[in-house]
């Protein structure tokens, strides 16, 4: 029972949906000739007012019907105030207040009320309908079979032809496929939508073909060209035009038997499998309906062709009920398949949603598309296929935007690799920002598509509300943020560009350490600005006041600057030290007592690595000295020690022979000029130290002066000249009384009993 009761409620809503969906079709007519009426009722009260009041007495007695009304109404309210003892406001007030409450419950239950007459017209429409069937059953209503016969045989000549011709055409047509096919294959995605277009393009072609054999032999065959097309020959190609333009936008969607040109996830089966079915229901309801309804009112009666047509439609409907019910859980599997390969989360939300509920979404289509066919008999072939084609075309624009920024943002950006070699960091760039931008716009694209289907099928009045004032001002408004924030971008990366085509190295032209810094700092202030500017100006567009945000920048800024002095001041020390290029990224300094490479600079801090391989980031408000070991040129100074005997010229031209000997290497290019040579410095206490000095390259002293020791050392040891190192010298001094005693016949002796030493311990057992 639960079971039941839950079916039928959701049977119920379905049918409401669609009962909204129909009826709204209805609004336009219904608009039109109230406001016809209106007009008429209008005029004519007009004309009675102007009668009124040119007749002098009927204009008095006007004006004294009306003072006595104004007069009866005063009294009264303020009779009706008097006795409830309440003020004239209050009770104004809690009359409008129920005013406000009845005309609710009276619109809700007008709306009730307007929805069960709906209901109840399509029940009685279907009768009807089915009740001119049983005449025609019962012989009530007589059939003109030799009418029905010709009727026959112009149809199926006229269609006949128009096939053979609809066939050999696309016999041809399939002879281009394979080559299409293959570019399509190895093709990027706007490729194989513009392949998949145009051969759209030759299927509809091949049925205008079609069409204009069947028109060609209508001529020809019967009447010629005196009596023209007969009508039910027109209604059959009529019936042969749309079908064949029906099965175009099957294949364009399902591609069958070419999947290089499929543009949905469907495989081989898939695909043919649904196109199959949905052909086979295009078949039934174009002919059934644009051929067969018609015939049968021109052969028989207005009265069996209503019945057919609602045979037609609910056999239709009924099809398509039992298609969705089979297949709704294979193709919800399937779209959360699909939706499991996709990047974004938002996406596999949407997709997985969208495969749980499509089923709900072409139930109530072909509900609202059956009533539609019950209360609009003469005018639903309009109405559907405006609104069905509409909705086609809609969705297939949108399908193909999509699926072209889908593929856009999984291949991302490409650029030639000329352009890239120039600029290696642009394509980095644009796979930045590109895709970010095309899943938003794809979003929107995806919003519009659903919002255009609403408005195609009168649930919303999306386009009367975006050509309204309020529509066109929002649009308007953000549109120009957009086109702002567009803008921005734009210009931001084109500075980036500009940037980064400065700091690369070409022939005749490298850069130095000072202008990728200061180009580093610029793109980071420039980035920050660009920002600022964009944001505020969107806002601008939007409809922000943005004059209090600036006013409150302000004051946030002056908060700052009085509680992050610190702050403050290592933006503007690192502003000054860049200008006077006391840092470049690269530079071996020494920095608040910490020497190393400098590795990076910001705004407020630079980052080095010591000896060691430790980094240190010093904020640029603790630097009071800077110590720049990288500019223009470097020295090595040689403090070479020799010994006390050594000659001095002689060790001086042993220095002279090791840069000589230095200068014959890899290092030569690195060194200015001949070895300056000071002389002696400094007498040490265990050396004479003697100062050379060595002009290299920036950065190459080290290098420069290791390779100078190693040669000193090689030339000093092949001239004997030693390189002293601390030593000590121990003398024994014999004490006087020593020397007193002992005499020098006793010298040989001595050394003996030195030899030995005494025993002075206590004996064994004796007492201390």
């Amino acid at each position: 029972m639960k079971s039941l009761l839950r079916n039928l409620l959701f049977s119920l809503g379905l049918l409401l949906w669609g009962v909204a969906a129909a009826f709204a079709q209805d609004k336009g007519a219904g608009q039109g000739s109230a406001s016809e009426k209106g007009a008429a009722e209008v005029q004519q009260a007009s004309e009675a007012l102007i009668k009124v009041l040119n007749d002098p007495n009927s204009r008095a007695a006007l004006i004294e019907l009306l003072k006595k009304s104004a007069s009866e109404g005063g009294s009264a309210s303020g009779a009706a105030a008097e006795k409830s003892g309440e003020p004239a406001s209050d009770t104004e007030a809690a009359n409008s207040q129920a005013n406000e409450k009845q005309s609710f419950v009276i619109r809700i239950g007008e709306y009730t009320r307007a929805l069960a007459d709906d209901v109840g017209v399509i029940v009685d429409r279907s009768g009807h309908s089915l009740k001119g069937l049983l005449l025609v059953l019962r012989g009530d209503i007589p059939i003109k079979w030799d009418r029905v016969h010709e009727v026959l045989l112009q149809v199926g000549l006229v269609l006949a032809s128009a096939y053979l011709a609809f066939w050999a055409s696309q016999y041809i047509a399939h002879l281009l496929y394979p080559k299409l096919s293959v570019r399509a294959r190895y093709g990027g995605g706007l490729t194989r939508s513009f392949i998949l277009i145009f051969t759209s393009l030759i299927d509809a072609l091949t049925v205008a073909i079609g069409l204009g054999t069947g028109y060609i032999v209508a001529l020809a065959g019967f009447g010629g060209l005196e009596t023209g097309v007969t009508l039910q020959e027109s209604l059959a190609l009529n019936a042969f035009f749309i079908t064949g333009i029906a099965n175009v936008s099957l294949r364009f969607v399902f591609a069958p038997r070419r999947p290089e040109l499929r543009l949905l996830p469907f495989d081989d089966a898939s695909s043919d499998y649904w196109y199959s079915r949905l052909r086979l229901y295009m078949y039934w309801i174009n002919y059934g309906v644009f051929l067969v309804v018609p015939v049968a009112n021109i052969a028989v009666s207005f009265v069996l062709g209503n019945a057919l047509r609602f045979l037609i439609v609910l056999g239709g409907m009924i099809y398509l009920m039992v298609l969705i019910k089979r297949n709704r859980v294979r193709v919800r599997e399937g779209a959360m398949a699909y939706a499991q390969t996709m990047h974004s989360f938002l996406a596999q939300r949407a997709l997985s949603n969208l495969g749980k509920l499509w089923h709900l979404g072409a139930y109530g289509y072909i509900i609202a598309v059956f009533i539609v066919w019950v209360t609009r008999p003469f005018d639903a072939t309009t109405i559907i296929l405006r609104a069905t084609g509409l909705s086609i075309v809609t969705i297939m624009a949108g399908m193909v935007i999509s699926l072209v920024m889908t593929r856009a943002i999984k291949g991302g950006i490409r650029l030639p690799p000329n352009l890239q070699e120039k600029l290696p960091a642009l394509q980095y760039r644009l796979n930045a920002f590109v895709p970010r931008l095309l899943k938003i716009i794809r979003f929107v694209v995806f919003l519009g598509t659903i919002l255009l289907l609403l408005d195609i099928w009168g649930v919303l009045g999306v386009l009367d509300w975006l050509f309204s004032e309020a529509g066109s001002q929002l649009v308007s408004r953000y549109g120009a943020a957009f086109f702002v924030v567009l803008i921005a971008f734009v210009i931001w990366l084109a500075v980036m560009s500009w940037v980064d085509l400065r700091l690369q190295s070409r022939a005749g032209y490298i850069v130095s350490a000072r202008e990728r810094t200061l180009f580093q700092l610029f793109r980071n202030a420039f980035t920050v600005v660009i920002l600022v500017m964009a944001v505020l100006l969107a806002l601008s567009e939007i409809g922000v006041n943005i004059g209090p945000l600036i006013a409150g920048a302000g004051v946030v800024g002056l908060a700052i600057s009085f509680g992050a002095q610190t702050l403050v001041k290592d933006i503007i020390t690192g502003a000054f030290i860049q200008i006077e290029n006391a840092i470049n990224e690269g530079d071996v300094v020494t920095v608040a007592g910490i020497t190393g490479t400098v590795e990076g600079i910001t705004i407020r801090s630079v980052r080095m690595r010591d000896l060691d391989g430790t980094t240190h980031i010093i904020p640029f408000s603790s630097v009071d000295m800077v110590s720049n070991f990288m500019r223009g040129f470097s020295y090595h100074v040689a403090l070479i020690g020799v010994a006390y005997d050594t000659d001095i010229s002689y060790a001086k031209d042993a220095m002279e022979e090791a840069f000589r000997r230095l200068k014959e290497t890899d290092f030569g290019s690195k060194i200015f000029g001949d070895l300056e040579m000071h002389g002696v410095t400094n007498f040490a206490a265990s050396s004479i130290d003697i100062r050379a000095r060595i002009k290299t390259t920036p950065g190459d002293q080290w290098s420069v002066g290791r390779a100078y020791n190693e040669f000193i050392k090689q030339v000093f040891d092949e001239r004997n000249i030693e390189i002293p190192f601390p030593q000590v010298t121990y003398h024994a001094a014999t004490p006087p009384f020593v020397e007193a005693k002992e005499g020098p016949e006793n010298d040989v002796g001595k050394k003996t009993a030195s030899s030995k030493p005494t025993d002075d311990a206590p004996a064994e057992h004796e007492e201390p």
